[in-house]
Order: C-alpha cells, then structure tokens, then sequence
C-alpha cells in the first residue's frame, strides 16, 4: 500500500512540475487550472457548493478562486435558475477554448503521458475506485 500512496504522490508531483511552463502560458496556476478542469461543459453548469467538494476546499476558496476565472473572462458566475439563493458556474466560449488547451498541456508532458490509452483507463477506473466512498 505504501507504494501505491508513494507513486501516486510522485505523479502528481510528476505532472505539476511538467505542467507548470505550459499552464504559466496560458496565465494559469495549478489551483487556478485544476479549477477550470472541472468545470465540465457536458455536463451542465455547476453549483459553486458542489465545485467546492470537487476541489476540496471551503467554499469561500472556490469563491476566490472562480472569482479569477471569471476576471479573465473563462467562465460566469449567475444564479442558479432553480435555487435563486445559489451561484453556479459555467464556462465561457473562451474558458472552454482554454480549458481544452490547458487539458492537453496537462497530459502530454506528464507521467501519465508515457501510458497508452488503455492503460490510462486502466488507471483512471482504479483510482476511481481508490475515491469511491465506502
């Protein structure tokens, strides 16, 4: 299990620092890209409380941090047409143009990159699995 955990961290640390040039270009940091990844257009707008579990933070952090998405123009915060009390964020034309960018930055220079497409699924329904609550 310690090597699982121990691989795991190497590979986040992997990817963050063979990202970091290409994210720097797009005028994004880590928290910031890792913010704007998951806002997924297909699936529909999402409720700034939910963002917040899905980056793991507190709400006012993912306020701040959508706060500078929506400065540079890659997404909008409105109300939730449901729950008038509630903020949900979608991306913009230019945030999807971004976002799309940023994603492929992300996975070619990576670790992960040197995997093929089946061993990244591999992977991905594994550490799936690894988050699945219990």
């Amino acid at each position: 299990m310690a090597t699982a955990v121990l691989a795991a961290f190497d590979v986040t640390a992997g990817t963050t620092e063979a990202v970091a040039p290409a994210l720097a270009e797009l005028g994004l940091t880590m928290n910031t890209a890792y913010a704007l990844w998951t806002v997924d257009p297909e699936s529909g707008p999402w409720s700034m409380g939910a963002l917040a579990v899905r980056l793991h933070c507190k709400p006012p952090n993912a306020t701040f941090l959508y706060g500078q998405l929506e400065r540079r123009g890659l997404v909008q915060r409105l109300p939730d047409p449901t729950d008038r009390r509630q903020r949900v964020v979608s991306l913009t034309e230019r945030g999807e143009t971004v976002r799309g960018a940023m994603i492929d930055a992300v996975l070619r220079p990576g670790p992960l990159g040197r995997l093929s497409s089946d061993e990244l699924a591999v992977v991905g329904r594994l550490l799936a699995k690894a988050l699945r609550p219990s």
